[in-house]
């Protein structure tokens, strides 16, 4: 990709018990992966060698996971990853943390960047893209910024959380509305921007100037006049998880065949922290349909509609459907579960009985036993 650079904002979206202990860019996903290691792989696959990811709070287990940035072959001496350390506030007065003060808490690193242009995005978001073809229609449109967004005719779960684009036949966006009620259009905005970096560094100072915080809000509307700003349109799967409920129905996508193949694309794949374990292995009394099930575990029930992730044991007589288990878990035998959203470590005991809704899953937290 044309001398660009990445820079991915950590985020405060708390679903539940999920996101106490840490980033929504560390949530486990589809069976062996977290959320950033989405956004990161379509950085890395477009060529992007240089990475920052800005840290807020409880980031312990996305430094964890990220490590050297070895798996995105980004343990490199010039560029690489760069994490960034937790942000700390600046003590400008009436400044709270919003997304223009974290950019300017990255300062000293853009600085040193040599890239010309930056994708700006957050970690919460399940996609596959192609970069290049973004930074393709940014210089074919001229544009001074370029917004990525995807259309969604059926935007009713989560829709007051969305930003919304107005985009004319000349790919110009000519409105935002953030977080409405009624939103006018399905252009939902994906949070990413591609920018000039000299000029994103030049916008942020002047909001931070004047005390703005957001920087859709107070950078992006009030320029949509006096620049050229366009917006891309991403015709792909786009998975944002901003609620449990989000979480839990952009898992279950991924039982499906056609929405797997298209993000776990062979061209341009997903790439997430190795860990080397032995093959699951099926009892003679397992039964398991349209499942993802990760390596390391012990199937001996039956398991339906699920995303299983590494190291979880299921126990003789014990019936999982709907459900996610997250690694290490232990469901003990003659056990039935559905509609379940299990975190790490969870113990259900011996003839235990937890049914849920598809509208509300039950939540268990990291390291409970029930």
């Amino acid at each position: 990709m044309i001398d660009t650079m990445g820079l991915i904002l950590s985020d405060d979206v708390h679903i539940s018990s999920l996101t106490e202990k840490r980033s929504i860019s560390a949530l486990p996903f589809a069976g062996r992966y977290r959320l950033i290691d989405f956004v990161l792989s379509n950085m890395v696959n477009a060529g992007i060698t240089n990475v920052g990811v800005i840290l807020k709070h409880n980031y312990s287990s996305l430094m964890d996971h990220l490590g050297s940035g070895k798996e995105w072959d980004l343990n490199r001496k010039n560029g690489g990853l760069h994490i960034l350390p937790p942000y700390i506030a600046r003590n400008v007065p009436g400044m709270s943390e919003g997304s223009i003060e974290l950019i300017a808490s990255a300062f000293s690193y853009l600085s040193k960047s040599k890239q010309k242009y930056i994708i700006l995005t957050k970690g919460n978001t399940v996609f596959n893209i192609d970069f290049d073809e973004v930074m393709e229609f940014h210089l074919i449109n001229k544009a001074d910024i370029t917004m990525v967004y995807y259309e969604e005719d059926n935007a009713s779960e989560g829709i007051t959380n969305h930003t919304f684009l107005s985009v004319d036949d000349d790919n110009r966006v000519t409105g935002i509305e953030v977080r409405p009620r009624r939103p006018k259009t399905n252009k939902i905005f994906m949070y990413i921007i591609l920018i000039e970096k000299a000029y994103l560094q030049y916008l942020v100072d002047e909001a931070v100037a004047r005390g703005e915080q957001d920087i859709v809000k107070d950078i992006l509307i009030k320029r949509l006049s006096s620049l050229n700003i366009c917006g891309y349109r991403f015709d792909g799967y786009v998975g944002n998880i901003d609620s449990i409920q989000s979480y839990y129905n952009k898992s279950m996508c991924m039982l499906n065949e056609k929405v797997r193949k298209e993000i776990f694309n062979p061209n341009r794949p997903i790439y997430t922290k190795i860990k080397d374990q032995a093959p699951t292995r099926y009892s003679n009394y397992a039964s398991v349909s349209n499942c993802l099930i990760a390596d390391g575990c012990t199937i001996e029930g039956q398991v339906k509609n699920s995303i299983i992730f590494r190291g979880v044991h299921i126990g003789k007589g014990s019936r999982v459907s709907n459900s996610i288990v997250m690694q290490d878990s232990v469901i003990q035998s003659g056990c039935e579960l559905d509609y379940m959203v299990m975190d790490k470590e969870v113990i259900v005991r011996e003839h235990g009985k937890l049914i849920g809704d598809s509208r509300h899953p039950i939540i268990i937290s990291k390291g409970e036993i029930v």
